[in-house]
């Protein structure tokens, strides 16, 4: 089901669903933000849909214990709330270059700097983060959205463990939140029994690595699954147009062989097995 929904994602994209109208009235071609920004906010809806469904009518996961999910159910939601986190990680390295080169120059300016320069404080926007955050000094306040928080620590991958901050932020960080949902469903159970894969990624230097491992993942454990690609509807907008591993369709073998390749030779199906002690 979250396959079939990001496929239908990406049929509205290609048909130009997520374009944009600049300021000359055109339409341009869907930007790489746009797409990080609607891949969080649809992904945050499609989820509070699914998890109502999956809590309210207690729905068994894919195979019984969740053989292509993180969580039982979901992959794609982690990747992508890895890929936010790894936004945060990158938009905290360029606050703190930001924080260097404004002492820099307050001290080539015998002190007097550029706090009051609002364009030299605010960083680029990132597809991913939810607000635009503008940079300040560490001994001010950090400024607060209503909506979005954020406190501006460094966050690694082991910051699960640490159920304040799950608690305070799983609305803001799609990666948080998919890891207080698991604990809402297993209550009382350790993570590492409950989620042992995700308990093993918490332990990684850095969220590059958490996207690099989670995309593998999903590549090696969902997209190549016969069992899941069979019921994807292809057509004009989502083509299969890659070349098949192998011509034609399967044919049960019309030779045998007992006792291996090098034994005798049987045509027409195999031979009866008799019982040990029939005679």
């Amino acid at each position: 089901h979250e396959c079939s929904f990001i496929v239908f994602l990406l049929s509205l994209c290609k048909i130009g669903c997520f374009n944009w109208t600049g300021a000359g009235g055109g339409t341009n071609p869907t930007s790489p933000e746009v797409i990080g920004h609607a891949s969080l906010s649809l992904l945050h809806a499609y989820l509070n849909v699914t998890r109502g469904l999956q809590r309210d009518y207690m729905l068994e996961p894919a195979g019984s214990h969740g053989v292509w999910g993180l969580d039982d159910y979901h992959c794609v939601p982690f990747y992508l709330g890895a890929c936010q986190m790894r936004a945060r990680e990158q938009w905290q390295q360029k606050r703190q270059l930001n924080q260097k080169k404004k002492k820099l120059e307050a001290k080539e300016s015998s002190g007097i700097g550029t706090d009051t320069d609002d364009d030299a404080r605010r960083l680029p926007d990132n597809p991913y983060l939810p607000e635009s955050t503008t940079v300040t000094d560490p001994s001010d306040p950090p400024i607060l959205d209503a909506t979005h928080a954020d406190n501006n620590d460094h966050w690694d991958p082991s910051i699960i463990r640490n159920r304040p901050i799950l608690e305070s932020y799983r609305g803001t960080y799609l990666y948080l939140s998919c890891i207080h949902f698991i604990q809402q469903i297993k209550p009382g159970v350790p993570f590492f029994e409950s989620s042992p894969m995700l308990n093993d990624i918490s332990h990684l230097g850095n969220w590059s690595k958490v996207m690099a491992g989670l995309l593998r993942l999903f590549e090696g454990e969902v997209l190549n699954k016969l069992p899941v690609v069979q019921h994807f509807v292809f057509g004009s907008i989502f083509k299969a147009n890659w070349t098949p591993s192998r011509k034609g369709p399967l044919e049960a073998p019309k030779r045998t062989f007992i006792g291996g390749p090098g034994g005798v030779e049987v045509t027409g199906g195999m031979p009866v097995t008799r019982a040990p002690w029939a005679k």
